[in-house]
């Protein structure tokens, strides 16, 4: 399936196996469109009660004041995990960042010559 003729001895896919990916991945994303234009919501028609703060639509309860206390709470603790959890992502992020740096660092760079770990000579 690869072509061992490309330069520097990279391999590299032959025309007939990008043509065939290229014909499945237009049949998937057609049938996908096909599927999906199936799910039509048409938001004109929903049933709608007063979806204003004054007509106490949905969601107007938050904004005048909700009187459940325990999901108040519960909703508070899902932005602070939620900032927390970000933050903590943030970290990892930078971490994994700096590690990959110093370990990049730390390679051998192309063209140099290879190392003899047993203290044999280099070839």
């Amino acid at each position: 399936m690869s072509n061992s003729t490309a330069e520097n001895g990279a391999s590299s896919y032959s025309g007939t196996v990008v043509a065939v990916n290229a014909v499945i991945s237009v049949a998937v994303a057609l049938g996908l469109v096909w599927v999906v234009n199936g799910f039509n919501v048409f938001y004109e028609r929903l049933d709608r009660v007063s979806p204003t703060v004054e007509g106490g639509g949905i969601g107007s309860a938050f904004v005048t004041g909700n009187e459940i206390e325990w999901l108040v709470f519960l909703v508070e603790a899902m932005h602070a995990i939620d900032v927390l959890m970000g933050l903590f992502i943030l970290v990892m992020v930078f971490l994994h960042w700096g590690a990959f740096r110093r370990l990049a660092g730390r390679m051998r760079q192309p063209g140099e010559s290879r190392v003899a770990t047993d203290g044999g000579e280099n070839e």
